[in-house]
């Protein structure tokens, strides 16, 4: 148990008017009273809660006297800083620096604490619905901010950014190693403003002046290509499957043979949007499964009251991340879909997002996910059925169905598959 320092006080008011000995003698039996009662209401706190904070003093239960070390090691170096720095120093700022620091060492570039500012940032993603230019990005180990892929139809998309490029400077700032949500918050601005990205693509070093705009990710867009449907998921967002539903009824309207789900690019999202979009198309089957540390399964599956029965093929390549490759390895370990394109991303671990009562909130890395079959696809990814690369055209140019090689072999396969 750690006391962290400060006062406790108590002021009883004893009245007035009385002898003094029966004063006395009142004054100790209250004061006898009130410390029973205070220990007491102490004792159930404690444990009832665990910690308790009295004024300025918290005192709390810990795991191990190094768990204590540490807190009270972190107490001193603050006060040290706050003492002898040259400037003043803020509180906050520096409790706030300590906390990411402890979530940066587990080495993990998907756990992440916020601040109150920016997990308000954060969430904005969740709803599809933000200021910015339109990029989704991961970092690596050493802190360096790569794009998984563009959003369709922002600035980031007008402007060719592409898959594997690495942003090294925002506004003329070397931002190379100072980790994606670092890069994210410097990216993102009111709208209309300009920003000013730098990036590597191989050797070559591409300066790019982009105006912010509202962003609202359209992440379900739909045609009939001849007598076969095509469906493209860019992200997985909080109406990223009801837009399927209501887009995929309006295919079946039209009495395609066939489906292309083209999940090309798509950087992820919401799990849960994923195994909706899965419940629609599967019957009952096991869409994902998760593992924890301590060997917990969870499964997340399909009831069957819906099933797609369709020839389908989905388009996947190496944008192709999180969400999207549970939905992918649900479609091709249940054999319902062909996978053709290049092989995905490779982010198979799940991060639980956490609000804390001052505004902030964290996430942290949970589990790791499994396709049905129980394949691992962190840092793996999904070796497509049929390996077809995009063409230096595409990956270049704007390009059309008859261009796109990858959409061409899956409209083959449907078409041999009837």
């Amino acid at each position: 148990m750690i006391l962290f320092s400060c006062f406790f006080s108590q002021k009883i008011n004893l009245g007035s008017g009385e002898p003094m000995e029966n004063k006395t003698k009142k004054t100790k039996l209250i004061v006898i009273i009130a410390v029973l009662i205070i220990t007491n209401m102490i004792t159930f706190t404690v444990a009832i809660t665990s910690n308790m904070l009295l004024g300025n003093k918290l005192i709390v239960t810990v795991d191990s006297s190094e768990t204590a070390a540490g807190i009270k090691k972190l107490l001193v170096l603050k006060e040290q800083i706050a003492s002898e720095y040259y400037q003043d120093v803020d509180n906050t700022t520096l409790i706030d620096g300590a906390i990411k620091g402890m979530f940066d060492s587990l080495g993990d570039p998907y756990s992440t604490y916020f601040t109150s500012a920016e997990f308000s940032k954060y969430m904005e993603m969740a709803t599809g619905i933000y200021e910015g230019i339109g990029v989704v990005v991961t970092e690596d180990e050493q802190g360096y901010t790569y794009v998984i892929a563009p959003q369709k139809g922002t600035p980031a998309e007008a402007a060719g950014i592409k898959t594997g490029d690495k942003i090294i400077k925002v506004d003329g700032e070397d931002v190379s190693t100072l980790g994606s949500d670092a890069v994210v918050s410097k990216v993102k601005g009111p709208a209309d403003t300009i920003v000013n990205i730098t990036i590597a693509r191989g050797e070559e070093i591409i300066e790019m002046e982009l105006v912010r705009k509202t962003i609202e990710a359209k992440t379900v867009e739909s045609r009939v290509i001849g007598d076969k449907g095509y469906i493209q998921i860019s992200e997985f967002t909080d109406k990223t499957a009801d837009d399927f539903e209501t887009q995929l009824s309006e295919l079946l309207s039209q009495n395609i043979t066939g489906l292309v789900i083209d999940l090309r690019s798509n950087p992820g999202g919401g799990v849960r949007e994923a195994v909706e979009i899965a419940d629609r198309i599967l019957g009952q089957t096991v869409v994902v499964y998760t593992v924890d540390k301590n060997d917990k399964k969870t499964e997340y599956a399909s009831d069957g009251e819906e099933q797609l029965s369709l020839p389908m093929v989905a388009l996947v390549d190496g944008g192709t991340a999180s969400s999207a490759e549970i939905l992918a390895g649900a479609l091709q370990d249940t054999g319902v879909a062909q996978l053709v394109g290049t092989k995905t991303f490779g982010k198979g671990i799940v991060q639980e997002i956490i609000s804390l009562t001052d505004g902030g909130g964290f996430k942290v890395t949970n589990s790791e996910y499994f396709t049905p079959n129980g394949n691992s696809i962190h840092e793996k990814g999904l070796e497509p059925n049929i390996v077809i690369e995009a063409t230096e055209f595409m990956m270049n140019n704007l390009f059309t169905d008859q261009e796109d090689v990858q959409l061409q072999k899956a409209l083959e396969v449907l078409s041999t598959s009837n």
